[in-house]
């Protein structure tokens, strides 16, 4: 069985689980896994469509790997930039990010495309509710979100 990890939105207690790419990003997956628990606030990615993240600047630097612009809802991705690169981010800055509908496109937070690492696919079956209070972060604001470990291989 392939490693997992939950991703819940704690107000609702309302959760979707995520399988690991272990094979195609197995340094951000063991980054990550070694990372977890992650808890925080999320935020709609402005730019790139139906998109949330939180914070995750705690995680360790890795690699490019397993990278994509165009995402699709289920897709989990860490992205990171180093800091100073841009005016509006003088320091590294980390994010956890998930799609929640189709027509995503990853774009950092000027608003140019911008890749993440996919390291995990949320599951189909089981999500409706989560995918549901996802929708209503947009119109109601943030929740709080954390990911923890599921399934260990």
């Amino acid at each position: 069985m392939a490693r997992s990890i939950v991703l819940r939105f704690v107000e609702e207690d309302v959760a979707a689980e995520a399988v690991l790419l272990d094979e195609r990003a197995p340094e951000t997956c063991r980054t990550l896994w070694e990372s977890l628990p992650l808890e925080g606030r999320t935020v709609h990615g402005m730019y790139s469509g139906p998109e949330l993240f939180i914070r995750a600047d705690q995680v360790p630097e890795v690699p490019p790997e397993n990278q994509i612009h165009r995402a699709l809802p289920g897709d989990v991705g860490f992205w990171q930039q180093e800091g100073g690169r841009y005016y509006n981010n003088p320091g590294r800055v980390a994010e956890v990010v998930f799609i929640y509908s189709r027509g995503a496109a990853i774009m950092g937070p000027d608003g140019q495309p911008t890749w993440v690492n996919l390291f995990a696919q949320i599951r189909v079956e089981g999500s409706e509710a989560f995918y549901e209070t996802a929708r209503k972060v947009r119109t109601e604001g943030p929740r709080t979100l954390r990911i923890e470990r599921g399934q260990e291989a």
